[in-house]
């Protein structure tokens, strides 16, 4: 009965180390995305305020050197911005991607504790 209760007790051990890297991981993920969630809202940011000014002027431009349509301007250089737009999300959504890398660490820890905790009872019986 003593080594069922110390079983027990080991793998609630394991358990809360298990929950603790779990958390280390999250805090250093979220870290290391800081950048790229300022980043991303950043461009977001610029793509709703400057995006207007940007394609309305260039739009009028456009129009004015090609002699077009001021709306097939607005559409061409709207167009543009938003491609613009998605190249920067693009990269940051990358970068973001990257920075929860360090979750391989627990699952790796995780999977050492299952081969133990399977050793243990497949051992323990003999």
């Amino acid at each position: 009965m003593e080594d069922v209760s110390s079983f027990g007790n080991d793998v609630a051990t394991l358990a809360s180390l298990q929950s603790k890297l779990a958390a280390a991981d999250a805090k250093a993920s979220l870290a290391r995305a800081a950048p790229a969630l300022g980043g991303l809202a950043l461009a977001i940011l610029l793509a709703f305020s400057g995006a207007i000014a940007i394609v309305w002027g260039l739009a009028l431009w456009i129009a004015e050197r090609f002699e077009m349509k001021t709306s097939a301007a607005l559409m061409l250089t709207g167009l543009g911005a938003l491609v613009l737009v998605a190249l920067i999300g693009v990269v940051c959504v990358r970068l973001l991607g990257s920075s929860f890398t360090t979750f391989r660490r627990s699952a790796e820890e995780l999977e050492r504790n299952i081969a133990w905790i399977k050793t243990t009872l497949t051992h323990s019986g003999r």
